[in-house]
């Protein structure tokens, strides 16, 4: 369960959360709003990769910013750069070294990414960019699963992919989109940010 307790954000003292606390646990979720509604300082929040400036986030019952939830969490968002100097092949052998898993994974041809894997990083096309940042947020297999606008740039063989990732994955999703996502007869849990900032959850 991902928990948010008494979370505070603002930026250039303006609050953007206050006092925001709510609970995450059903498998697949997808977050809604207007751009700017904080969607993304939601995922970046819950991954560890923004600390509250008030407030704590939780996975499991352990602290997200501490370096051993890194290993139960992966995050796509476009506010995570991958780095550009590398190929597609040198960071994901980077990133499985990271994590202790295998860079090799279906969904590489799953996505198209495999005609690129000795592309660099800074020539890819924002489609390509996308599926590889989804590709290096599931390769380690990490419990909670978070994925902002992935469906952005893809390309048909890519959304199918996506599709079927969302629904066979075992772990937990947490989707930030305005897309409809398809995921067959697996249940989807709506939240909007309306809901979530005004504490209707």
């Amino acid at each position: 369960m991902l928990v948010f307790d008494q979370i505070s954000q603002y930026y250039g003292g303006t609050f953007l959360f206050q006092n925001l606390s709510f609970s995450l646990d059903a498998p697949r979720i997808q977050i809604s709003g207007a751009n700017g509604s904080g969607k993304t300082t939601l995922l970046l929040l819950a991954a560890g990769l923004l600390k509250p400036h008030a407030g704590h986030v939780s996975f499991r019952q352990q602290d997200v910013l501490l370096a051993g939830s890194k290993r139960q969490i992966g995050i796509s968002a476009n506010k995570v750069a991958l780095p550009a100097f590398m190929t597609v092949t040198e960071l994901l052998r980077f990133q499985a070294q990271q994590f202790g898993c295998d860079e090799r994974t279906s969904w590489i041809a799953e996505f198209g990414l495999d005609p690129f894997m000795l592309t660099q990083v800074a020539d890819l096309s924002l489609g390509n960019y996308k599926k590889l940042s989804l590709i290096t947020a599931l390769l380690h297999q990490p419990e909670l699963l978070l994925l902002d606008e992935p469906s952005n740039g893809l390309d048909e063989q890519a959304k199918a992919a996506l599709s079927r990732l969302l629904q066979s994955y075992p772990g937990q999703v947490i989707v930030a989109s305005h897309d409809d996502l398809a995921l067959g007869d697996l249940q989807l849990q709506h939240l909007s940010m309306h809901d979530i900032v005004r504490g209707a959850l």
